[in-house]
């Protein structure tokens, strides 16, 4: 295979970013498509073809497309990074490797109930006796509060059991600021509070068909508003020897993110995302590319070595892109064009 056609989803999200720059830094001579819902995602002007998709939501519309554009472009690899796709791809993973060439890297319907509701990962976690944060649900569990507190106490972590990054999270101090958070709320957690005086880490475990860990990486982050700003590789060999073997029993397919603090001198696990990181780039900068090492493996069979992981810091700092307006204008243009086609 002399290039590898890729396409990736969510073009101007953080995660497609990241994915591009990292397909852009390969030794691998790869050609990639970018796909998006807006004229104005950068990684559609990063990319070596772009297209226009409709909402994932618009389910029939949005298939059809794809499957055009996977046929056209010959694509070999497809890498999602929307979490709004993510269950969409689940879906139909089989259809589309069915009908066209592309391979699609997405997790089963399990993983994905798992990881996407915050009650079933620490369930999860309790079933396979790893370590888990003390949690109840809300109002499910209500009646189980007074004697909750008597064990967590406060601060104590109140989220929704679905959702992504740091929406919604809040930390109560005290019974009043609690039952304000509570008020007119459904299908919320209270969690026990994790201090941070160890830090926090988020660890990536890249993950073959079989299951096979095929690289690991563990990292100490620094955040703000919700988003990693600087991370620091060091020797945390025990942390990504133990989030692998939460992955051999988890069994993600392709990229998983487990974010974890200490307490009492243990890991504890609060969330596993089953998808590319805001911290991708990063990982590649020290060494780790899991696009590059998905295709070497998944697509070209190839066998991954052990990964030289540099000792460093990564700090974030956005830049800006100076992009044609002709550019952004004939995309804009091109959908116009399909879909009068479509309705046609």
């Amino acid at each position: 295979m002399n290039t590898i056609n890729v396409l990736v989803t969510g073009a101007g999200s953080l995660y497609g970013v990241a994915v591009i720059q990292s397909l852009l830094k390969s030794k691998l001579h790869i050609k990639i498509v970018a796909i998006d819902i807006h004229s104005h995602a950068l990684g559609l002007h990063l990319a070596c073809r772009s297209y226009l998709v409709p909402p994932v939501k618009e389910e029939e519309f949005y298939l059809e497309k794809l499957l055009e554009i996977l046929k056209k472009e010959n694509i070999h690899a497809v890498f999602i990074a929307s979490s709004q796709e993510l269950s969409f791809y689940s879906r139909y993973k089989t259809l589309i490797e069915a009908e066209t060439n592309a391979k699609v890297f997405t997790n089963s319907a399990r993983v994905l109930s798992i990881c996407s509701d915050k009650w079933n990962t620490v369930n999860f976690l309790k079933d396979h006796h790893f370590p888990y944060p003390k949690t109840i649900r809300y109002p499910e569990d209500k009646e189980q509060i007074d004697s909750f507190l008597k064990v967590v106490d406060f601060p104590l972590i109140v989220k929704p059991r679905r959702g992504k990054g740091s929406e919604d999270v809040h930390v109560a101090q005290n019974l009043m600021a609690l039952h304000q958070l509570l008020s007119e709320k459904k299908d919320i957690i209270l969690q026990q509070y994790l201090p941070d005086d160890q830090g926090e880490f988020t660890v990536g475990i890249c993950s073959g068909m079989d299951g096979t860990v095929l690289s690991s990486i563990a990292l100490k982050r620094h955040l703000q508003d919700g988003i990693t700003m600087r991370a620091t590789s060091g020797d945390f060999k025990d942390i990504t020897e133990y989030c692998k073997q939460v992955a051999v029993a988890l069994k993600p397919y392709g990229p998983c993110n487990f974010q974890l603090r200490f307490w009492q001198e243990k890991a504890y696990i609060f969330e596993i995302n089953p998808r590319f990181s805001s911290t991708t780039g990063m990982r590649t900068l020290l060494g780790v590319n899991e696009p590059e090492i998905l295709l070497r493996s998944e697509l070209l069979q190839e066998e991954i070595p052990e990964l030289n992981i540099i000792k460093s810091s990564v700090i974030r700092q956005y830049a800006d892109y100076l992009v044609p307006t002709e550019k952004i204008s004939q995309l804009e243009q091109e959908s116009i064009s399909t879909k009068s086609k479509t309705k046609e």
